[in-house]
């Protein structure tokens, strides 16, 4: 029962001290079992026969404020579901991973105005307005709702990257 009820947990903006009441069981289990769930999770394979994925990124911190982390990650246009992320700093290095995993399909690849997006994707496979990337943009809407870490303006944020990583994954890619 409880292992069923940490991802609902987790996608519903509950922390981790308000699982370990909900759930009657010590923060350091519930710390553990996020974490366990997390690797057990595969990373779904890019579909190949897509046209095109929205990429964007959004801003969180792990540990204070001073200390800024990006979520960037992919949205498949057709099917809505995301079907890969990288979390890091906002360099051109954090976000080649994401890219170079996308370029191995035909698809075409759809960013907002972030001048590194230039320089990483193809001109030909690159449409590059904030008009294409509306799906993505409302997803980023239901991910800082959803998961209390990555709000805006808020005193709640991840302590440690493994974490900020493990919610993002089990939001992602956990199915019951």
């Amino acid at each position: 029962m409880v292992q069923l009820m940490v991802p609902k947990l987790v996608c519903e903006s509950v922390g981790i001290r308000g699982m370990a009441r909900v759930l009657q069981i010590a923060i350091n289990t519930v710390v553990k079992r996020i974490l366990e769930l997390a690797a057990s999770i595969a990373k779904p394979p890019i579909p190949l026969k897509r046209q095109c994925f929205e990429v964007d990124e959004l801003r969180t911190y792990i540990g204070n404020k001073g200390n800024q982390y990006w979520i960037a990650y992919a949205l498949c246009s057709e099917t809505k579901q995301v079907v890969d992320f990288v979390v890091g700093k906002r360099t051109k290095r954090t976000l080649k991973v994401l890219i170079n995993n996308l370029l191995l399909t035909d698809a075409i690849i759809k960013t907002d105005g972030l001048n590194i997006y230039q320089s990483l994707v193809p001109g030909n496979k690159h449409i590059c307005t904030a008009r294409n990337t509306n799906h993505i943009e409302r997803h980023n809407l239901n991910l800082r709702t959803h998961l209390k870490r990555l709000g805006r303006n808020t005193i709640c944020y991840s302590k440690n990257f493994a974490m900020l990583e493990a919610c993002t994954r089990i939001y992602f890619w956990y199915r019951v």
